[in-house]
């Protein structure tokens, strides 16, 4: 099923453009991200299903995954939930659009180059809503047919100035005079809410109409995902094509293999010798250097090692009478490939057992957790002579349930409890206490003496990396980012409105830490307060007076009957 081509667009979807973007205005202007998203996220998808009134399987699981990434941004108020959102709201549009289409990383892919359309779009919607409505017809009819003119006009004019002295000191007065009417015509118009309503308007575009041209969809859509062997066809008084290069190319695939199980067969029983069993931090043992650089050379060695067999398998070699040798080194190092991937799973978990846990320490747990998918769907596809396609679309979807999964945890609150309860109290990042979001305040001003427990414990290391070692700084950095939440919380409405900041909220109320406003606070909301003090009591003196002249008329006429 196409889609309206870039330059067409129905009425019916215009109006859905136009009427998203107003949504879309009125949701976020001046606003944090929070219940607004939830909401724009069922609008949007409502909208869409509205115009499409049909939505494929793939589609389904989208907007399921979406529904679930919207809910948790309102109950957790955290980052992942948000960028799960925003990538499942892209996603899940495409798959309306084109519902062929069932290969996730492409539909990303699509999206953003629909977005890059998504002007044209505007255009098309804005001139159909302005053309087909009764109300608008005429008028947009007659404008477009000046501007056109008035446009080449002008372009002209500027050239004949630039060429032609004389012209230019003709044209001089009239052309500053417009030119300052234009600067203070747009210096009116161009404001940051036009700009946000501009923005609100690519947004909905790039949602409910395909601007961009067919490039993942049509005739030639799905793509095939199993390899099909390539045949030259030659006449038949000609000899058939020699093997010799296939040849080569799989005996130099046999020999490279060959050499890099061996190596890495040497590197595996290291690994499983010192790092699977019986690991111990020895004194003087650079930790960091062990984990960081060398998670990230191990993870590199893994890629490579992918790369260099999506290489290998690519094509005809998959077809060739003597390809089981290779096939069988192949699988070999995909089994090594994945012992090395475990293998720095335990560097990662040694770390954190040592260090506690962070952020980029969950990222590599989950980034692992996906390579070893990858591998796995390697694996069946040298098994099986599948193609890339085939291991973009199932691991797409193996990264889809790991964003949707990971949106469900409030990642801050683990990390906070983790690492307060560690048992390396002296080991523990202390500042990267105040990098989390809000929501950890409770948690922190409940354990305040576990943090300075764990400030004592690093001040007598050999080396210190902490910054915050004085209980007295650490208490004073932490006021001042409860001061700023609060004061957040209490200027925000209902549609920044998050179940995670009104749970912080009322557990710092709890504790006697968000009673007041603070003074600055108050310092701000004091003018309002008084201004509007002062309209209600001119409002009722108004009421008021009104009152009694009604009341003077009522008795007049009264005495007039």
């Amino acid at each position: 099923m196409n889609a309206p081509s870039a330059q067409r667009i129905d009425l019916r979807t215009a109006l859905s453009v136009l009427g998203l973007a107003f949504v879309f205005d009125r949701l976020f202007w001046r606003q944090d991200i929070g219940l607004d998203l939830a909401l724009f996220t069922v609008v949007a998808m409502g909208g869409a299903l509205a115009l499409r009134r049909s939505a494929s399987v793939p589609a389904r699981w989208v907007l399921g995954g979406l529904m679930i990434c919207a809910t948790m941004v309102v109950v957790n108020g955290s980052v992942i939930a948000v960028v799960g959102t925003v990538a499942c709201l892209a996603v899940g549009a495409v798959l309306l659009l084109e519902p062929a289409q069932r290969n996730l990383p492409v539909a990303l892919v699509a999206a953003m180059f629909n977005a890059l359309f998504a002007p044209i779009g505007v255009a098309g919607a804005l001139n159909t809503g302005l053309t087909r409505l009764p109300a608008t017809r005429t008028g947009w009819r007659w404008t477009r047919l000046a501007l056109i003119p008035l446009a080449v006009l002008l372009v002209y004019i500027f050239i004949y100035r630039a060429a032609n002295p004389r012209f230019e000191a003709l044209t001089a007065g009239f052309m500053d005079g417009l030119i300052d009417l234009l600067g203070d015509l747009l210096g009116e118009l161009v404001t940051p809410h036009v700009l946000f309503i501009g923005f609100a308007l690519l947004v909905s575009v790039a949602l409910l109409h395909r601007s961009a041209p067919h490039l993942f969809a049509g005739a030639a859509w799905p793509l095939n995902e199993t390899l099909t062997r390539i045949r030259r066809r030659r006449p038949h008084w000609l000899a058939p094509l020699a093997m010799g290069a296939l040849d080569r190319e799989r005996r130099m695939g046999v020999m490279l293999l060959v050499l890099v199980n061996a190596l890495l067969l040497v590197v595996n029983l290291i690994d499983i010798a010192w790092v699977w069993a019986g690991f111990t931090v020895e004194e003087g043992f650079d930790l960091k250097q062990f984990v960081h650089e060398g998670t990230w050379l191990l993870i590199l060695s893994i890629l490579l090692s992918m790369a260099i067999l999506l290489h290998l398998f690519r094509g005809n070699l998959n077809f060739h009478p003597k390809q089981s040798t290779l096939r069988m080194l192949a699988t070999a190092w995909i089994a090594q490939n994945f012992i090395l991937g475990v293998s720095v799973f335990l560097r990662n978990y040694h770390y954190i057992h040592f260090h506690g846990l962070a952020y980029k320490r969950i990222g590599v747990i989950v980034f692992l957790a996906l390579m070893l998918v990858g591998l796995v769907t390697l694996y069946l596809k040298v098994r099986g002579q599948r193609t890339l396609v085939y291991l973009l679309r199932v691991n797409g979807w193996a990264a889809f349930v790991a964003l949707v999964g990971l949106s469900t945890v409030n990642w801050d609150g683990v990390i906070v409890r983790f690492n307060l309860a560690h048992w390396n109290q002296g080991e523990i990042d202390v500042d990267n206490y105040l990098a989390m979001s809000d929501k950890v305040l409770p948690l922190l001003y409940a354990d305040l003496p576990k943090v300075e427990a764990q400030m004592a414990k690093h001040r007598g290391n050999r080396v210190r990396w902490v910054e915050h070692l004085d209980p007295q700084g650490f208490r004073a950095d932490l006021d001042r980012k409860r001061e700023r939440f609060i004061r957040r919380y209490l200027k925000q409405d209902w549609r920044s409105w998050t179940l995670a900041d009104q749970r912080t909220f009322e557990a710092l109320e709890a504790r006697h830490l968000a009673t007041a406003v603070p003074r600055e606070e108050r310092a701000r909301r004091a003018p309002a307060d008084a201004a509007s003090e002062a309209v209600a009591a001119r409002t009722a003196e108004t009421l008021a007076t009104m009152a009694d002249e009604g009341a003077s008329n009522a008795v007049v006429e009264a005495e007039a009957h």
